[in-house]
C-alpha cells in the first residue's frame, strides 16, 4: 500500500494505488461509503493517486501500537517524541523513517499528509488544532478533548479546511461489535431494553485522569453506535482509593429515549480484568466478552413473553391480562473473523483520507463520547445527581455514522 521508502531524507516515495489494495479489509472500507449523511454526489469522489503518509505524535505507552499498525499498512512516514530515550528505540525499530523532537518541525516538513495523536489528554486539543490548521488530516486517541467546546472547534476547523477528523474509538472496529450492530439492525434481538458493560482491571492508574476518562469512552462509543441515539441525562457515582479527587472506580447510569438505559461499571482496582458487556432485547439477549479466547460472543435466546390468560377473548386491554412467560432457547456462539481492531481504525483512517469520506468515528462521534465524559463529571461533583445533556450542541451533527452490511 505505497511504502514511504526514504531513498531521499527530504522525498518519500509516493506509489500509485492498486484495486488490490482498495479491497484490503474491505469491512472498514464499507465503513466509508456507509457513514449516515453523506451526500449521493460525494459518493463519486475518486480515490487520490498517492497513499496518505502519516507522522505519529507520541511513542510512549500507546503510540507504538499505532506506529505499528500504519508501519504494517505501509502509511508511517514519521514519528515525533521528546524523550530522547524513545526517540532513540522508535528509529532503531522504523529506521527509515524521519524522528523529530518538535512537533513544529514535524508539521511544516512537508512529509506527512496526516497525523496519529497519542499524547496526554490534555494535550489533545491543542496538538489537533496545530495539526488541522497545517492542513493535516487527524486521528486522535480517545478522549478528543477535554470538553465540548474543544470538540465542536476541531470539527469546525476540520470542515473548514476539509480535513477529515477521527477519534481513536478502537472498539467501534472490532469485529463483535460489528456483529451486535448488523443483528440489531436486522431486528433479531427484537426492540433494545437495556445494556450494561463492565471495563475492569488492575491498573493502568493514571495520574492526570480519573479511571472514567479513562476507560468509559471505549463503552459510551459503543452503546452510542447500539443504540443509534444520544442519551438525554447521565448520572454518575465515584469512589476514589488512592488519590484525592480521582476516582479509582465509576458507577455510570446513562438514560436515552425510548426507556432505553445503559449502566456502565468502570474500574482499576479489580482483581479481574473484564471487558463485558451484555446487550438485553425484547427477543434475544447477547453477551459480549473481549477477554474470551474462544466465545467473545453469546447469543441467548431467552427472554419473557406476555401472553393472554384467556387466549379465547380480545386482546388484554391491560398489563394485568397478561401472563409472563419465561422463555429459554439455544445459546448461539457466532464463528465471527476477528482482526485487530486498530488495525481496522487505522485501515479505515487511511480509506476515509483517500475517499474523502466520513470517518465512522468522527469528531461527532467523539463530541458525543465527550459530552456524556462532562455530564458525568458534573454529577461526579454533585453528589451522583443525574445531569441533562444539552441537545442542541448537536443541532448540526450528522446522524450517527453505521455500519450495518
Amino acid at each position: 500500500m505505497g511504502l514511504c521508502v526514504w531513498l531521499d531524507a527530504s522525498k518519500p516515495e509516493r506509489r500509485p494505488v492498486h484495486m488490490s489494495n482498495l479491497s484490503f479489509n474491505i469491512s472498514f472500507g464499507a465503513y466509508c461509503l456507509k457513514a449516515a449523511g453523506d451526500s449521493e454526489n460525494s459518493m463519486s469522489r475518486t480515490v487520490q493517486v498517492a497513499e496518505p503518509r502519516v507522522g505519529v505524535l507520541g511513542f510512549g505507552y500507546w503510540g507504538p501500537n499505532l506506529v505499528r499498525n500504519f508501519a504494517e499498512q505501509n502509511a508511517l512516514a514519521a514519528v515525533c517524541e521528546q524523550d530522547p530515550s524513545r526517540r532513540k528505540k522508535a528509529q532503531s525499530q522504523y529506521p527509515h523513517i524521519q524522528i523529530f523532537a518538535d512537533y513544529d518541525d514535524m508539521l511544516k516538513s512537508g512529509q506527512i499528509d496526516a497525523v496519529a495523536i497519542a499524547t496526554p489528554v490534555e494535550f489533545h486539543y491543542t496538538h489537533a488544532k496545530a495539526a488541522l490548521q497545517a492542513d493535516k488530516h487527524v486521528l486522535v486517541e480517545k478522549p478528543l478533548a477535554r470538553t465540548t467546546r474543544e470538540c465542536l472547534d476541531l470539527i469546525t476547523t476540520a470542515k473548514g479546511r476539509d480535513r477529515r477528523l477521527m477519534a481513536g474509538h478502537t472498539f467501534l472496529y472490532n469485529a463483535a461489535v460489528r456483529k451486535i450492530q448488523q443483528m440489531l439492525h436486522a431486528g433479531e434481538l427484537g426492540d433494545l431494553l437495556y445494556i450494561y458493560a463492565q471495563r475492569l482491571n488492575l491498573g493502568i492508574i493514571r495520574q492526570d485522569i480519573n479511571a472514567m476518562w479513562n476507560l468509559a469512552p471505549h463503552d459510551i462509543a459503543i452503546i452510542h453506535h447500539l443504540t443509534q441515539k444520544n442519551p438525554l441525562r447521565v448520572s454518575a457515582r465515584g469512589l476514589t482509593y488512592l488519590r484525592h479527587n480521582l476516582p479509582d472506580v465509576v458507577f455510570m447510569l446513562l438514560e436515552f429515549p425510548n426507556n432505553i438505559a445503559a449502566h456502565i461499571h468502570i474500574s482499576w482496582l479489580d482483581p479481574q480484568k473484564m471487558r463485558r458487556m451484555t446487550i438485553v432485547g425484547s427477543d434475544k439477549m447477547v453477551v459480549y466478552d473481549d477477554v474470551s479466547a474462544d466465545a467473545k460472543l453469546q447469543v441467548y435466546d431467552k427472554g419473557v413473553s406476555k401472553v393472554s390468560e384467556d387466549k379465547g377473548k380480545q386482546a388484554p386491554s391491560s398489563f394485568g391480562e397478561f401472563q409472563l412467560l419465561i422463555r429459554s432457547g439455544d445459546l448461539l456462539v457466532p464463528n465471527i473473523h476477528f482482526e485487530e481492531p486498530l488495525r481496522g481504525e487505522c485501515a479505515h483512517f487511511l480509506e476515509c483520507i483517500k475517499t474523502g469520506r466520513r470517518p465512522l468515528s468522527d469528531g461527532w462521534d467523539g463530541l458525543r463520547v465527550v459530552s456524556v465524559l462532562e455530564a458525568a463529571d458534573q454529577s461526579l461533583g454533585q453528589g451522583g445527581i443525574p445531569v441533562d445533556i444539552n441537545p442542541s450542541i448537536f443541532r448540526n451533527a450528522p446522524p450517527i455514522a453505521s455500519e450495518t452490511t
